[in-house]
């Protein structure tokens, strides 16, 4: 009996989107931002980052330290804009009028403050994106714009993120650009991310973080909603 060579199938190769071929290919700029908190409103800075970074009082689903990822806070995001009607203009203004507990508001560039306490944050591999809407399913990222490094190109309201897809991110931020252009971020913000407070660094040259053990019965109760496991 005459045996015939068996060949293996052909593998099959899946494309994958240019803009995440890219993300693969070529490093992505880092986004710069800045905050002022006042002591009366949040804790120094050696309690504040206690529990691994700048925490949100009210972080949506999945946003928390120390496993924070984009996914679960991109629904709400989407929905946060349905409360508005669909309409970005007003969920900017929103968020530039009040403020939410959902989220910290960072300034693209340096001003001027009077705060106690100035923090500079640096994401990595940051990418901004403008925003689509996909019918029930809600908003979706829409075209890739190239805004992480220079906020005065930015013509439109925007998402940060660093990585190719919400999946695929720890950051979820929403860049507005009425005024001042700030970024609010809706996802904690790891200590290894604040480059300065004060213009001091972190660590044993610059700001000591305190452990939770520091901290008396009644501090660990009014900080409850920044605390983390």
């Amino acid at each position: 009996m005459n045996s015939r060579e068996i060949r293996p199938a052909p593998r099959t190769i899946e494309p994958i989107p240019l803009h995440e071929f890219l993300a693969r290919s070529v490093p992505m700029p880092d986004m710069t931002l800045y905050r002022g908190e006042r002591d009366n409103v949040w804790p120094a800075p050696a309690v504040r980052l206690i529990w691994g970074g700048l925490t949100i009082r009210d972080p949506w689903p999945g946003a928390r330290l120390s496993n924070q990822t984009a996914t679960g806070a991109w629904s709400a995001l989407s929905r946060a804009i349905g409360a508005c009607g669909g309409d970005l203009a007003e969920f900017s203004r929103r968020l530039r009028a009040t403020g939410v507990s959902y989220g910290l508001t960072f300034a693209r560039t340096p001003t001027e403050s009077d705060s106690d306490h100035n923090y500079v944050v640096t994401i990595h591999h940051a990418r901004t994106f403008l925003l689509r809407y996909g019918g029930i399913g809600g908003w979706t990222l829409g075209d890739e714009v190239p805004w992480v490094t220079d906020p005065t190109l930015a013509d439109r309201d925007y998402v940060v993120v660093n990585g190719p897809t919400v999946g695929r991110s720890t950051v979820l931020g929403y860049g507005h650009v009425a005024g001042t252009p700030e970024v609010t971020l809706f996802t904690d913000v790891p200590t290894g991310w604040v480059t300065s407070v004060n213009g001091q660094p972190i660590g044993a040259r610059g700001v000591r973080v305190l452990t939770d053990s520091a901290l008396s019965d009644a501090e660990r109760l009014r900080l409850t909603k920044l605390r983390r496991p």
